[in-house]
């Protein structure tokens, strides 16, 4: 891989939730930047997989969102059907907020399954919500994985310090968008995370530049504020984040796009 090859990583995106899917799909590999396709129900899978057919940059993962589990928790048993053929899974997790209260149970249900199932096949990169559930996310993955069988990524972590240190001991990753660099809470929690734990993220459709959505590729600009947050370079902190990007790649038995000729 030349360094010239990929521009930047995003490791939660909605691609399938954008008005225009393919043309989001496309975008990726013309700015190069390597993209986890999340999906909020098993059933939009197989539709993301063949937007994403033959784009080296965007990777599909099968997820089941814990804002979804009241109406669709039968689609469960497809999950981990589908997890048996896709090593990247997402988006899955526990949602603590009020307007989710009654799905609680259920949700602890799909989390547990999709977790116990990813521990069973081995090589799975799960990309965890874990809104009002920090510490109830961190206390499952602890009960049901081990980081030889199960790479998880805290997306969009708001959790504790002290709640990312415990994850963190787990193996879990941190994948960081530019919402949480906007306060002093998120900055601190920034500046306590592994360097060799994080990534860079953006949930678009779910967050915005000004008054346009965001795109995979403004995960460029989150690195230099990255940088700036940590007290590094852009360069060391792009060299991290790709390292970092890499390993987890691996884990799934990917790689990261390598440079073509004319590109």
């Amino acid at each position: 891989m030349t360094q010239t090859s990929v521009r930047g990583f995003d490791f939660h995106c909605h691609l399938d939730l954008y008005p225009d899917p393919a043309a989001m799909v496309a975008s990726c590999a013309r700015d190069r930047i390597v993209t986890l396709a999340v999906t909020t129900t098993p059933r939009a899978w197989p539709q993301n997989r063949k937007w994403a057919a033959g784009n080296a940059f965007v990777l599909t993962a099968v997820g089941l969102h814990p804002e979804v589990v009241w109406e669709r928790h039968g689609e469960v048993g497809l999950l981990e059907e589908y997890m048996k053929d896709n090593t990247l899974v997402g988006e899955i997790g526990l949602d603590g907020s009020p307007q989710h209260k009654d799905s609680w149970d259920k949700q602890v249900e799909v989390f547990g399954r999709a977790l116990a199932t990813a521990q069973r096949l081995g090589g799975r990169v799960v990309s965890i919500h874990s809104r009002r559930a920090a510490n109830e996310v961190v206390k499952c993955l602890g009960e049901r994985i081990t980081a030889d069988r199960v790479l998880p990524i805290l997306h969009w972590f708001s959790g504790s310090i002290g709640a990312a240190r415990k994850a963190a001991q787990l193996g879990c990753y941190f994948s960081i968008n530019r919402r949480t660099l906007e306060h002093d809470a998120g900055l601190a929690l920034v500046r306590s995370l592994p360097a060799d734990r994080m990534l860079t993220e953006t949930d678009g459709p779910f967050t915005a530049i000004g008054s346009r959505k965001s795109a995979p590729a403004d995960v460029v600009e989150t690195m230099t504020e990255l940088a700036d947050a940590r007290g590094v370079s852009t360069a060391e902190m792009t060299q991290m984040l790709t390292a970092n990007a890499a390993h987890v790649l691996e884990f799934a038995g990917l790689k990261v796009p390598a440079d073509t000729p004319g590109r």
